[in-house]
């Protein structure tokens, strides 16, 4: 459950993995609500692991064979189509054609954890690295520059990938999520006010009035 901290910070819960597209057109549609609705308000973001494909391979998966797997390869064709479309009307771009690899996630959760503990949001560098530059997130050396990125020095990022620290944590947040029933992403949380899904721009406006409503009437 999100909670009011005493710097009045609107704590927004964000459970989401990188690998996917709604979760990056949520994340957009939720900046756009809150530049909309609260654009002076002090934001903090806590992001939260879902691994879509907890057992895909550490060095990731050929992603079109993948795709065409699981999809059918006209269907997934569909899809991307699709996501493209809708990154356009939300300002995000989506790539598909330079994806190659379909990557575990657990490291690129493990450095979003790491990055957090130093106060910085990540998160939306990694959906970029991945959907608009096509880059192997499942990569140390390519978290490590998406660390760089966000102004975290790179070496000290590369060593933190190389060891276990936050593995646990990690773990144990993605257990939390599952067992208070989410099982679906993006799942948004603002204080009691849930979004399940990628929902519009417009009805996450009317979830963080409503949030935001009974902050001041408490």
């Amino acid at each position: 459950m999100t909670q009011k901290k005493d710097n009045g910070s609107l704590i927004i819960e964000v459970t989401s993995d990188f690998v996917c597209p709604w979760c990056f057109i949520g994340e957009a549609r939720l900046e756009k609500a809150l530049k909309a609705v609260a654009p002076g308000m002090a934001v903090e973001y806590r992001w939260l692991p879902y691994e879509l494909r907890p057992d895909q391979p550490k060095g990731g998966v050929d992603r079109q064979e993948y795709m065409a797997q699981r999809f059918g390869a006209s269907r997934a064709k569909e899809m991307d189509a699709h996501m493209k479309e809708l990154g356009e009307e939300e300002g995000i771009v989506f790539r598909h054609d330079l994806i190659k690899k379909s990557p575990n996630t657990r490291q690129a959760h493990r450095l979003n954890w790491w990055a957090a503990q130093k106060g910085k949001n990540i998160a939306p560098l990694v959906f970029k690295a991945y959907f608009s530059d096509g880059k192997d997130i499942g990569d140390d050396a390519v978290l490590a520059e998406i660390a760089a990125e966000a102004g975290l020095d790179a070496e000290k990022a590369r060593a933190f990938l190389s060891s276990d620290e936050g593995t646990d944590a990690v773990v144990k947040l993605e257990e939390d999520v599952r067992a208070r029933g989410v099982k679906s992403v993006p799942f948004i949380m603002i204080d009691n006010e849930t979004i399940p899904g990628a929902e519009t721009v417009e009805t996450m406006s009317e979830v963080l009035r409503s949030a935001i409503g009974k902050r001041e009437a408490a």
